[in-house]
């Protein structure tokens, strides 16, 4: 889980989901783990650059709609400064949305608050 949060972000949901079925793993769970391993195998010469050029902070933010078994919707966010991550969130609500719409604005609101955040933040360190 430390690779996941502090360095490879991008393989979160998978391995979030892989770690539903710690306690009893089957063969296929094993399988989708080794896939895992080979993906960051194969990007272990890639690295993070940040840019010259001053973009300001973008966000993006995302919801799907029940698409999971439990039904729950998956939010996300990433905020970039100057084309860098420099936060991020990937989680599934404890209540359920009843429209994308819903999931959306849920979405929203929680990458609002992470942006509130984010400018009182840098607005104390500069």
């Amino acid at each position: 889980m430390y690779i996941v949060t502090a360095t490879q972000p991008d393989i979160m949901f998978a391995v979030s989901a892989l770690a539903q079925f710690m306690q009893d793993p089957a063969k296929m769970h094993w399988e989708a783990m080794k896939c895992v391993i080979r993906y960051l195998k194969g990007k272990r010469d890639l690295e993070l650059t940040y840019g010259a050029t001053s973009t300001g902070i973008v966000r993006y933010t995302d919801a799907d709609h029940a698409s999971q078994y439990h039904r729950h919707s998956i939010l996300g966010y990433t905020f970039l400064i100057n084309r860098g991550m420099v936060s991020w969130s990937s989680k599934k609500q404890l209540i359920m949305a009843l429209s994308m719409t819903e999931a959306e604005y849920m979405a929203t609101t929680h990458a609002a608050k992470e942006a509130l955040w984010l400018c009182l933040f840098l607005g104390e360190i500069m």
